[in-house]
């Protein structure tokens, strides 16, 4: 049973993360192959230091609070939904592998979740008529977020690891 104060605590880093997520989705990258932004970074490190739902909670958010923000919900909300299951398997392989590494791993899942949740979500609105094209078509895109917030996720887990390591600690 998770207590109280553990409760609070992670409603707190939930509401934190899940706000970062929504100013760092602002932040693009300029980049030949698309302009990513840098919104699933803190769905990573929350996955990181956190339980599955709390990361899946700050991908919710940061989908929910992207599409308001720009417009988009089309593709923000099935992107933080994607987000939001990479940040469950990250959690999980945090509590059995290095967390710098889990989210190296999650990221790279976000060729699945990500990609195949906006993937899904054209095609049954029928603004693309096939998910198989739909989902190649975002392939430089979504590499270049990739690569973009793995290297930040990352060097923000390992400087955590590094400085704090309390973060890291489950009851």
């Amino acid at each position: 049973m998770v207590s109280r104060e553990r409760r609070s605590f992670i409603l707190i880093y939930v509401a934190v993360f899940g706000a970062l997520s929504i100013v760092l989705s602002s932040i693009r990258v300029s980049f030949p192959l698309g302009n990513p932004n840098l919104g699933s970074t803190p769905v990573s490190i929350a996955a990181a230091a956190s339980p599955g739902i709390a990361a899946f909670a700050v991908g919710l958010i940061k989908g929910i609070g992207v599409s308001l923000w720009t417009g988009q919900a089309l593709i923000e909300i099935p992107a933080g939904i994607g987000d939001g299951m990479m940040g469950v398997l990250t959690s999980w392989l945090s509590r059995r592998v290095n967390p710098v590494l889990a989210v190296a791993l999650g990221q790279l899942s976000r060729y699945v979740f990500t990609s195949g949740m906006i993937a899904l979500s054209l095609t049954i609105s029928k603004s693309y008529p096939g998910f198989l094209e739909a989902w190649i078509a975002m392939i430089p895109a979504i590499t270049a977020s990739i690569i973009v917030n793995l290297v930040l996720s990352t060097a923000a887990v390992a400087g955590l690891r590094r400085f704090y390591p309390s973060v890291f600690k489950r009851p």
